[in-house]
């Protein structure tokens, strides 16, 4: 390029680009300088520190935040985006022995590298025919730059709380790509939009992969997790549910994304058949029908055995007994051991006679170290189900009676009003502020989602120390507790919870305070957020957080129970 056309305004060559962008397969485009993303580097440098990425990203993070390590002469960042869809046109549905996995709508449908590529060529010649000497570097999800940073401040959305894009236009449902190039393009302004105090995506993550501060644990994340190729925890198959490949749980509770549906773009509409997929036939495909059924999909990338080792995971969630055939010859026959280590666990879900003869028989024949491990744990909780299916489990449950979890339950009056306790055999789970009347829907709804056919049972003799205590408490004769508990939240919640645990009687901490505490400072508004979700105020004294200049901020039993609270321990302090 010549030093005219390098002093040129080029902004009739920008509102071409603007205007012809639609047609070439592009939804929205951003331009932004090739500055470096010195906000960037320290984000970066304290995920490598903490063990957070993927593993996928470029390894020199120099190069992941300055473009001109990739393009010594590069001037600006063309940000692309195009919308996929969120919704399926009559989707099928899961049937006893017909169950079906989900794939991310990423991958619903053609793979979206390709589909991106494919545009941003066309930009690229469309460029070239007005510029000749032009020069242009194209990227997508596997290139050197973040394309997120790039996308960001180049105007084509903000950064969610969970880590995405959001365009005002398009919501999340966005692939993103950008193009070095060494034309000096006027940058365009970033969104100035936030998501506010919302902590839904935060709430909703499975395994509390977000850190409410828009950064991601990637090692918890399920998308990551569907990717992966060897052996996952009970804890992370558990949170994969009927996830073939990717996850898009944090974008389904987004406000932001509401009414958002894309089906403009038909290569990108998806086939039912692959992007909720039977369950069953995928164990049996080779490698030939997997390339063919999924090689137009982005889930294909990672190959057929993260797919299978997830249907697996699948089977084993569903608790179809019409599954136990096949996932049995999986765990004696199959030659990868992740899959027959998995398959143990899925059919220690199921359990029945015939998951633990089966189970007995791997014992014997298995040679793998680690599939050995997963064989015997399958082995433990199959002689727990049996014990537990065999106990005399008596007095009369609310609702229908089915094998499952035993949860105990009673009312109590306090200073506050009455209390509805609900203990498991691990410890006290549960408070509600009111008696079992007026919040039997709420526990209810509470006990069935914690396991199928879990069972509830009232019993004064099971929550009868916990209702001592709880009564030396309010006498003031008591200022800690000595209970077992059961507390059931994200990674994340389980955090806060604990750190509430560790304010003093009679004294109070900011939510602030609180992030500082569990090492996440910036994570003040998703701290509120668990505090508000506690299962077990007053044990878990969530009453004693207050705002940051000691404003009495909200409470779930309602503020005046909170200042009768904590005016009880101030005053027990005093005595």
């Amino acid at each position: 390029m010549n030093s005219n056309q390098a002093s040129a305004d080029w902004g009739w060559l920008k509102e071409e680009i603007q205007s012809a962008a639609f047609e070439l397969g592009i939804d929205a485009v951003g331009f932004t300088t090739a500055d470096p993303f010195l906000s960037l580097k320290p984000i970066l440098e304290e995920i490598r520190e903490k063990g957070y990425e993927s593993g996928f990203e470029e390894k020199d993070i120099d190069k992941r935040v300055d473009p001109k390590l990739t393009m010594a002469e590069a001037e600006s960042i063309i940000a692309i985006a195009v919308a996929y869809p969120s919704k399926m046109i009559n989707p099928p549905k899961s049937e006893p022995g017909k169950t079906r996995g989900i794939l991310a709508r990423s991958a619903w449908g053609r793979d979206y590298h390709t589909v991106l590529r494919e545009a941003m060529d066309k930009l690229a010649d469309f460029i070239r025919e007005r510029v000749p000497d032009a020069r242009i570097e194209s990227m997508v999800d596997t290139g050197v730059l973040n394309d997120r940073a790039v996308a960001q401040r180049a105007g084509i959305g903000f950064s969610g709380k969970n880590g995405l894009i959001i365009s005002p236009t398009w919501g999340s449902w966005i692939y993103l790509g950008e193009m070095i190039t060494n034309l000096p393009f006027e940058p365009d302004p970033p969104v100035l939009e936030d998501c506010g105090e919302c902590t839904k995506c935060l709430d909703a993550c499975p395994t509390g992969a977000l850190l409410g501060d828009g950064m991601l644990n990637a090692q918890r994340c399920v998308s990551f997790l569907t990717q992966t190729k060897g052996f996952l925890s009970d804890e992370f198959m558990r949170k994969i549910g009927n996830r073939l490949y990717g996850c898009d749980t944090c974008q389904m509770v987004c406000p932001k994304n509401r009414g958002k549906h894309w089906d403009h773009r038909p290569e990108l509409q998806p086939e039912p058949e692959i992007a909720k997929p039977l369950l069953l036939p995928l164990l049996d495909m080779s490698n030939r029908e997997f390339k063919d059924r999924f090689g137009q999909s982005a889930a294909a990338w990672r190959g057929k055995k993260p797919i299978q080792r997830n249907a697996v995971i699948a089977l084993g969630n569903f608790k179809d007994r019409a599954s136990l055939p096949k996932l049995i010859e999986v765990l004696l026959h199959d030659p990868r051991p992740e899959l027959r280590g998995t398959a143990a666990w899925a059919i220690s879900r199921i359990g029945g006679e015939d998951a633990i003869k089966a189970i007995n028989e791997a014992l014997e024949s298995e040679r793998d170290e680690m599939v050995l491990n997963y064989i015997q744990e399958a082995q433990t909780k199959l002689q727990e189900a049996a014990g537990d299916a065999a106990a005399d489990l008596s007095n009369e449950p609310v609702g229908e009676q089915t094998d499952g979890e035993v949860f105990f339950y009673e009312e109590m009056d306090s200073p506050i009003g009455a209390l509805t306790l609900v203990q498991s055999s691990k410890g006290l789970c549960l408070i509600e502020f009111g008696g079992i009347e007026a919040t039997r829907e709420k526990t209810l709804k509470w006990v069935a989602k914690q396991r199928d056919g879990a069972q509830l049972i009232r019993s004064s003799d099971k929550l009868k120390e916990t209702m001592a205590q709880l009564q030396g408490y309010f006498s003031g004769e008591r200022t800690s507790f000595d209970l077992k508990l059961d507390m059931r939240g994200t990674p994340f919640q389980m955090k806060v919870w604990q750190a509430l645990l560790d304010v003093p009687y009679g004294r109070t901490a900011s939510y602030k305070e609180i992030a500082e505490q569990i090492g996440q400072p910036r994570a003040v508004r998703a701290v509120g957020g668990a505090n508000n979700r506690n299962p077990l105020p007053v044990v878990v004294p969530c009453h004693r957080i207050i705002g940051v200049k000691g404003s009495m901020t909200g409470y779930a039993g309602g503020i005046e129970i909170k200042e009768s609270l904590l005016t009880l321990e101030r005053q027990g302090n005093k005595a």
